[in-house]
């Protein structure tokens, strides 16, 4: 009987990575994809196992494989049952698969399942706190309602403001001028994309508000000040649960981190694991506890 394997997938609002190991852990093969945040839907699902083929065939095995592999799954945008669901209800050709947020996944590969908590601060923003096996969510509600703190909803608020630079309603600076550009200085064409962007196509304008704020730019000064200020609210109260650690997890972590209060950065910790060793975790309890059924 062939031996089983195991994939960990993290799926965000930017990018998927996949990763396989065989049953004595070594590592066989890992790749990326597009956007896996499972609200994007038939998107997320062409997205996600894009990288899984692409792991599987770094590993030099055939689709045939993924029958005898079992995967976990942490996904963005799998906060509400019905979305979560609708994961399971993809036509995946896994032998298993478990399904949880990014954030669940990424404490599980931090933390190895002991108590700790994270915060995602990526293209969006998530905590996850679990205490004595209780868990505890703070944040993760989405770019419709959430994210504050995230380079999506920077990059949302760098455009919003630019626009109202360009009504009179703010002051004009590189920055701002830089952004306008990008829309030809047109409100309603800024207006046209905004509607069909992803969180990701937001979180794109990241990189220039650091750019910026590193060549003193008061209006990005100010964008990452505040941005600064949400994170500190989510790291104050994942420690008020009483969480020992936060470990800090997303591309916009490490930008961010030297903004923040010096009393909550020394809580800050670098994760033991990625959130795509959390999914494989995942997916080798959930197959040990079917084993056992």
């Amino acid at each position: 009987m062939p031996e089983p394997l195991f994939m960990g997938v993290d799926g965000g609002g930017t990018h998927t990575s996949a990763r396989l190991r065989d049953a004595s852990g070594r590592m066989l093969g890992q790749a990326r994809a597009g956007p896996g945040n499972a609200r994007l839907r038939d998107t997320a699902f062409r997205e996600v196992m894009a990288a899984c083929r692409a792991a599987m065939s770094a590993a030099g095995l055939a689709d045939a494989d993924f029958s005898r592999t079992h995967a976990g799954f942490g996904l963005a945008g799998t906060q509400q049952p019905e979305d979560r669901q609708s994961v399971y209800d993809w036509p995946h050709p896994f032998a298993s698969l478990v399904v949880d947020t990014d954030a669940y996944a990424g404490w599980m590969g931090a933390f190895g399942g002991k108590d700790g908590a994270i915060l995602i601060v990526g293209t969006g923003a998530a905590g996850l706190a679990v205490i004595n096996g209780k868990r505890i969510n703070v944040g993760g509600w989405g770019s419709d309602i959430g994210d504050e703190g995230s380079g999506m909803d920077i990059g949302r608020t760098a455009i919003r403001r630019s626009l109202w630079a360009l009504e009179g309603m703010g002051a004009v600076t590189p920055l701002v001028d830089a952004v306008l550009d990008r829309f030809h200085r047109s409100a309603p064409e800024a207006v046209i994309w905004a509607g069909k962007a992803t969180p990701g196509d937001f979180g794109a304008f990241v990189p220039m508000v650091f750019e910026y704020a590193e060549k003193r730019d008061p209006f990005a000064i100010a964008l990452i000040h505040e941005a600064a200020l949400q994170v500190e609210r989510l790291v104050t109260r994942l420690l008020d649960h009483g969480a020992p650690k936060v470990a800090m997890i997303g591309g916009v972590f490490p930008r961010i981190l030297p903004w923040l209060a010096p009393p909550l950065q020394a809580h800050l910790v670098t994760p033991a694991g990625d959130a795509m060793e959390g999914g494989i975790l995942m997916a080798r309890q959930a197959s040990a506890a079917a084993g056992k059924a």
